[in-house]
């Protein structure tokens, strides 16, 4: 399934050069020194074209810990949806997904999913969206032992402008099958600094329903980052 998905992404992407790219990149480090000696760099990058009847969204995250020379934490992400316009309000999407998380338990994690999203909410200042959908995951452990199973995926997502300057977001995302599940929160404040350049205050939270032996169930992350859109 997952060749499908990157053959359809391919193919289908060129329907939306008509729309600009449009989207963020996220920076966010934080050093501490003297009785403790700790470091965190976190990366996010998000781009969307939105055309007429197409509308292709890439996503791309990175994060890495250390305390006292030792790396704690080490995560990458990214993921491509290709969405087809089916009325004002709902489409179909085709999703593709990567995880690594080595101190999570796996060596990747992959994940191709299909459904149907549409807008519960659309208004100047408010918007609510989700999307539900079927699809095939494969997981590879530190060990190197591979699985693959049957997932099913939903997602919300809430976008509130409370103010000409500021907004706040909500993301809840779950996908998972008989080899457990994934779940994915994000609450945002995101303030407007000057021009393309916003403050952002998140804390994250994620939580594998089966983690793998010899490793916590549930990260949060607590992040202030800088954040220019384009």
């Amino acid at each position: 399934m997952k060749y499908i998905l990157m053959i359809a992404a391919v193919a289908f992407a060129g329907q939306a050069t008509a729309a600009e790219w449009k989207g963020n990149a996220e920076l966010g480090y934080v050093q501490t020194g003297g009785n403790t000696d700790t470091s965190s760099l976190n990366l996010k990058g998000k781009g969307i074209n939105d055309g007429d009847e197409w509308r292709t969204t890439v996503e791309a995250a990175a994060l890495n810990s250390d305390s006292g020379g030792t790396t704690t934490s080490e995560k990458y992400n990214f993921s491509v949806q290709l969405d087809w316009k089916m009325s004002e309000s709902g489409y179909l999407f085709a999703r593709y997904g990567y995880e690594q998380d080595k101190f999570g338990g796996y060596n990747s994690r992959m994940s191709e999913t299909v459904g149907y999203g549409f807008d519960i909410m659309k208004e100047d200042d408010m918007t609510w969206n989700a999307e539900i959908g079927l699809g095939a995951r494969q997981s590879e452990d530190l060990a190197g032992v591979s699985t693959s199973d049957t997932v099913v995926r939903a997602s919300t997502v809430f976008n509130w402008k409370i103010s000409d300057t500021a907004t706040f977001s909500q993301e809840l995302k779950t996908e998972g099958g008989d080899a457990g599940y994934t779940t994915n929160s994000v609450t945002a404040l995101t303030n407007q600094v000057a021009g393309n350049l916003s403050s952002k205050i998140s804390y994250s939270l994620q939580n594998n329903s089966k983690a793998p032996t010899g490793t916590k169930d549930t990260d949060t992350i607590l992040a202030a980052s800088l954040v220019f859109s384009y």
